[in-house]
């Protein structure tokens, strides 16, 4: 008898810091929080009951059952790939249901997106 997929997925939420690759984002504009503030952000999102959707869009909440979400407080984390998790990153583990697995090994899903709001400080060099 087959074992069957657990259908878990483990990914960075987002880092915490700038990310040296992007130098503008598509508004212009070059966004990201500070470990402290991505902390809380983290935890924001288990005290308000996490929810899950696919692709931003309304109707898909429920595509995934999250079981692990902490900030990253190790060492760097190398995995393989170009993709390093630092500390102060946020991770998000979660149990896919049928959909949304069969999206993920088809490629379509490849990461977390979280959605939210902030408010925008502009830091200005001298």
């Amino acid at each position: 008898m087959p074992i069957p997929e657990q259908r878990y997925v483990l990914g960075v939420a987002y880092q915490a810091g700038p990310d040296p690759r992007i130098q503008r984002g598509a508004d212009g504009g070059r966004d990201y929080f500070s470990p402290e503030e991505l902390e809380k952000a983290a935890w924001g999102f288990l005290r308000d009951g996490p929810s899950v959707g696919l692709f931003h869009a309304d109707g898909t909440e429920g595509a995934a059952t999250v079981v692990e979400s902490y900030v990253y407080r190790g060492p760097d984390w190398h995995l393989g790939t170009d993709i390093v998790v630092k500390s102060g990153d946020w991770l998000i583990g979660a149990v896919l249901d049928e959909r949304a697995w069969q999206l993920y090994k088809a490629g379509r899903i490849t990461g977390w997106s979280p959605q939210g709001q902030a408010r925008r400080i502009t830091h200005r060099s001298s």
